[in-house]
């Protein structure tokens, strides 16, 4: 299973994910560029999802796997997206949270530097991320007290040009227009008190032919808030999916 955290984590956001999984599944918990210990790129222009996508592949290919499930959170989630449209004969089902990237509601569009010569400052203010941007883990309010810890460490060391080349491509990982074009089984495993995400559920319904929506009670980083819950919804969700492929 290929597990894709979202902007500002690192693999710590599988922390209480990957033992109840990983008896199951062979984990590889990518890390996204300039998080955890992946460097950044060298050039903005390898941000886009066509590179990032490619990335991707080239580790199936080099891990020897056919087809693997593939698992994101928030961006994560519209990468994951992204790769299954992209590559839908490598893959057994798809299953992502709350991803606003997805449907082209992300906050972090909101935050690129105005580069169109209007004389603001287009220049990242400082090496590395603050912690006043929303989706810093230090603003969250319902992780577990050690992973928000580690979280908070690894957003702290992204430094804020990674983070602006991501956000000023992040319309470019907006996919809804294309969910009818999904071929495989889809989970989506929905935090309910986000409640600017609540919206997105009724067009993933009327687009996804083959979507299970599970609905937890629990935020935008439901796979930590209510890990047991989390993974029980994957479980049950590939269960389920591998008995309908074998009959």
């Amino acid at each position: 299973m290929l597990m894709l955290h979202g902007m500002l984590s690192s693999n710590a956001q599988w922390d209480l994910n990957r033992d109840a999984l990983g008896r199951e599944f062979r984990l590889l918990m990518v890390e996204l560029p300039g998080h955890g210990r992946s460097p950044a790129y060298d050039e903005p222009a390898d941000y886009s999802p066509s590179h990032v996508i490619a990335e991707l592949e080239l580790i199936r290919v080099e891990a020897g796997i056919d087809r693997w499930w593939v698992c994101g959170q928030s961006l994560g989630g519209a990468i994951a997206i992204r790769y299954c449209l992209a590559h839908p004969e490598h893959v057994f089902g798809l299953i992502f949270t709350n991803s606003r990237a997805a449907f082209g509601v992300s906050r972090s569009a909101q935050l690129t530097p105005d580069r169109s010569g209007n004389g603001n400052d287009a220049t990242p203010p400082g090496p590395k991320v603050t912690r006043d941007l929303p989706m810093h883990p230090a603003n969250a309010t319902r992780l577990p007290q050690p992973l928000k810890d580690r979280m908070i460490d690894a957003a702290d060391a992204v430094q804020m040009q990674t983070f602006f080349d991501f956000a000023s491509r992040m319309h470019e990982w907006q996919s809804v227009g294309d969910f009818a074009q999904l071929q495989v089984p889809v989970l989506l495993v929905n935090g309910r008190w986000e409640k600017r995400f609540q919206p997105c559920i009724p067009e993933a319904r009327s687009a996804i032919a083959r979507l299970d929506v599970v609905d937890i009670e629990g935020g935008h980083a439901i796979n930590a808030e209510k890990s047991d819950d989390f993974n029980a919804a994957v479980l049950d969700f590939v269960s389920r999916s591998s008995e309908a492929h074998r009959t």
